[in-house]
């Protein structure tokens, strides 16, 4: 009987292989969210493209998956690419490359993104904001349009995961780039889940509150940063593997009846 117990205990809490197989495009992937998303994404069993306009960054971050799965080779399993992700000829090429490499795209995680130090509008510079948009937006806009394209070639649907913020869902005084760019995604993604649906590919935002990451960190001050944690329902920040756990879901087969979606990681401290 505790044999039975101890086994059921220890099934649950071994990885799902629901993504056995799968392909999953990663932008951002050296950062906190990225790796840690990508952690997950190789741990249910998907194959990786890596994406980072930071080679050191994708080099660091492959080395810490291989130390995640110690004892199993997984180089056959990781493609990186190092890109920029405004470049749209550097995007085409990129999930070019990945789609060859692999045969097939089933996922792309738009997760490349920046802050900036919370400045109010006075203050706030035509290059942040010109900076702001093309790396947050103009990103995303050109991952959809040649993801989306890929998918559509293979013929097999797919799903596209922007990684919006709290902050494109509220006001968030002193970073007014930073929020509309993050507002800006919700634009992209309802009107892409609208006419790439029919072709099966379903498209999502999530929008996480303040993550325990050195980007968020850097854009307040430690005061501003303790007032901000108590008036966190759930009484902390978030941390990368709240995050991770979302992007599964949104990779995979359980959510294959969501699209143009929203989900809150946010401890609560959006209610509405």
């Amino acid at each position: 009987m505790e044999e039975n117990a101890t086994k059921e205990a220890v099934a649950t809490h071994l990885p799902s292989q629901r993504l056995l197989g799968k392909v999953m495009l990663v932008t951002g992937a050296g950062g906190s969210i990225g790796l840690e998303a990508s952690a997950r994404l190789l741990q249910e069993g998907a194959n990786l493209g890596l994406v980072d306009i930071s080679s050191d960054a994708l080099e660091r971050a492959v080395s810490q998956l291989k130390v995640n799965k110690s004892g199993e080779t997984i180089d056959h399993r990781i493609l990186t690419v190092t890109a920029d992700v405004t470049s749209e000829q550097a995007v085409k090429q990129y999930t070019t490359t990945i789609v060859r490499h692999f045969g097939r795209l089933d996922c792309a995680f738009l997760n490349a993104g920046v802050s900036y130090t919370s400045t109010s509008i006075f203050d706030t510079t035509e290059e942040t904001y010109d900076r702001i948009m093309q790396i947050n937006v103009k990103s995303a806009f050109l991952g959809i349009k040649y993801a989306a394209q890929a998918m559509k070639d293979l013929g097999t649907g797919g799903s596209i995961i922007l990684t919006s913020s709290i902050a494109g869902l509220r006001g968030t005084p002193g970073l007014i780039v930073y929020s509309g760019s993050k507002f800006a995604l919700r634009g992209l993604a309802l009107t892409a889940a609208s006419e790439l649906g029919p072709l099966g590919i379903r498209v999502n935002t999530i929008h996480p509150s303040g993550i325990n990451t050195p980007m968020f960190k850097a854009s307040w001050s430690p005061e501003k940063m303790e007032e901000l944690r108590k008036g966190m329902p759930l009484g902390r920040f978030a941390e990368t593997d709240d995050i991770s756990g979302v992007v599964a879901f949104l990779a995979s087969d359980d959510s294959k009846f969501m699209t143009g979606g929203f989900l809150k990681i946010d401890g609560g401290c959006v209610s509405f």
